[in-house]
């Protein structure tokens, strides 16, 4: 790190994550407005967490997989590349990969996020240690 800079801890790769923010959505149908609505949030402010140009939250991928009714690990783990399915016309959303089916269950959703909430917490301990240097 070059001097004068700020260390940069970012767990979250926003822009990957807001585009498949929109992606889901458009596949859902829904319009950004009402995911804005669920969130309880402007329609610009929701924008912004799509182009990747707002800091997204853990809490936020919940809220937005709950309403658009996805895996949250998939809003954060689809890469460009992959493509979308809708399983047997249910509400669930897959991602195949190289014919390679990859899905979560409840219990696995679960461990991924509170490990990820975990590694958030240790990146802003390590930030505030560095900060007080």
């Amino acid at each position: 790190m070059r001097e004068g800079e700020e260390p940069q801890f970012t767990v979250l790769e926003n822009k990957t994550i807001g585009r498949n923010f929109s992606m889901f959505r458009k596949l859902r149908d829904r319009k950004a407005m009402e995911v804005a609505e669920h969130l309880g949030i402007k329609e610009a402010t929701y924008t912004k967490y799509e182009r990747g140009e707002s800091k997204i939250t853990v809490d936020l991928i919940q809220n937005v997989s709950e309403f658009l009714k996805v895996d949250p690990i998939q809003l954060i783990s689809a890469q460009p590349g992959n493509y979308v399915e809708s399983i047997n016309g249910s509400n669930n959303i897959a991602i195949q990969t190289n014919s390679i089916y990859k899905a979560t269950d409840a219990k696995q959703t679960e461990v991924m996020m509170k490990m990820m909430e975990t590694m958030m917490q240790m990146n802003e301990a390590i930030r505030k240690i560095l900060e007080g240097r």
